[in-house]
């Protein structure tokens, strides 16, 4: 029985998803709440169930593997982790050395240390979201961060800040990072960044956290052409157990040679069982192409459910994770605030992913609900406001904290 006094959430919480939404059961891209309300998820658990919840394959496999396999080892040097690392290095053949540890955060973390070990260098140039780690809770992610690092730089995606800040740090800068925002921000964007990091003889490291195993087969990098030093992973590696990766050139990660990088729980097997499980899945149903395919089905049932309620909207970004853009934030929080009303899981700003589980259940389900939600949109909002390059601005400092320079110097990309 639920104890409706105690809490076991953050008010951090509260600015996506109102906490009183307590989920008790998920299967694929369907969840129940306490009360029994459906809800659709548009996030993939956040990117973290590329097959979706409970996913039947994954759980009888899993339950097998670990009636032969120990659930912990006394040290983190196991079989299970050494097939994985080899099955991240053939994905991502460019960094063919891999280092495991739990979450996104713990990984981006450590690309950071290993930076700063292999080039004796201490400031890194940054933007894009990275974790919750204090280093990357400097502005503009926090205003008044109360530990502030003169080392930790963020460019905002703008170029010529990052100029700037390579050259006032001539010789200072371990590495550059950045996180692929395909909804606005062209892979041109990252080409250029890798030019600029080989001309100053910094690092390059690239945040695939999200998109790295979703994207394309190889990630964000291998598909555009880009050949970073570190890639950080970790949604999809194991089906939302709590597993990430750092991968990187045999050069670059002699900088985890000498980093300290301890972690206890690393003896948990049974991640690793699950990362190996899951990547085997990966492969035998082409889950690749089945989330650009489920994903393509997704993007368009919203663009043309947008377009016939004639709302002002944008869908911006790739099939397997794209973007929602409304004239304004009050805009964009009601319309997600409808969405949460008729059992649509989403929130604004946010990014749509889709799983391997969306079917045509699924599909009919979320256009009822969604036919409903923007009914109501159309009743209670301003529908002849438009989305202008403002509301992109907006939404760019919102979503990605993206200087206006860095937004409209892209509108050839986002605006097609």
């Amino acid at each position: 029985m639920l104890n409706h006094g105690a809490s076991g959430h953050l008010a951090e919480w509260e600015r996506e998803t109102p906490s009183s939404i307590i989920f008790r059961s998920a299967n694929g891209a369907i969840a129940q709440d306490v009360d029994g309300k459906i809800y659709l998820d548009m996030t993939s658990c956040s990117g973290a169930s590329p097959l979706g919840s409970n996913n039947t394959v994954f759980k009888a496999r899993l339950a097998q593997a670990m009636e032969r396999e120990t659930d912990v080892l006394p040290s983190p040097v196991s079989e299970q982790r050494q097939i994985l690392a080899g099955k991240i290095s053939e994905m991502f053949p460019d960094t063919p050395r891999v280092f495991f540890l739990r979450t996104g955060s713990c990984a981006t973390e450590a690309a950071v240390r290993i930076a700063r070990h292999r080039t004796g260098r201490p400031v890194i140039l940054t933007a894009g979201f990275h974790g919750w780690h204090d280093i990357f809770q400097q502005r503009p992610w926090s205003h008044d961060p109360p530990a502030k690092d003169p080392h930790i730089q963020d460019y905002q995606y703008d170029l010529d800040i990052l100029e700037q800040q390579l050259t006032a740090n001539e010789g200072r800068v371990a590495g550059i990072f950045f996180t692929p925002e395909p909804s606005v921000f062209p892979p041109e964007l990252l080409q250029e960044i890798s030019r600029m990091a080989r001309q100053h003889g910094v690092l390059l490291i690239v945040d695939e956290v999200l998109c790295g195993l979703r994207y394309a087969k190889g990630g964000y990098c291998r598909k555009h052409g880009v050949a970073p030093d570190v890639i950080t992973l970790a949604k999809g590696i194991a089906q939302g157990i709590g597993l990430s990766a750092v991968a990187g050139t045999t050069d670059a990660m002699a900088g985890a040679d000498r980093a300290y990088l301890g972690n206890t729980y690393l003896r948990e097997n049974r991640a690793f069982v699950a990362g190996n499980l899951t990547q085997e899945i990966f492969a035998e149903a082409k889950i690749v192409e089945r989330l650009a395919e489920r994903g393509s089905a997704l993007k368009r049932l919203f663009q043309i459910s947008l377009e016939r309620s004639e709302i002002p909207a944008r869908v911006l970004g790739s099939d397997t994770m794209f973007d929602i853009v409304l004239p304004s934030q009050k805009h964009g929080r009601a319309f997600a605030q409808r969405c949460l009303k008729h059992g649509i899981y989403t929130s604004y700003p946010g990014t749509y992913m889709s799983n391997a589980s969306m079917d045509g259940t699924f599909f009919r389900t979320l256009q009822a609900a969604l036919e409903l939600a923007l009914a109501d949109y159309r009743k209670d909002e301003d529908i002849t406001a438009q989305v202008t390059d403002t509301s992109m601005v907006d939404y760019c400092a919102e979503a990605f904290h993206a200087t206006e320079k860095a937004c409209l110097s892209n509108r050839n990309y986002w605006a097609r």
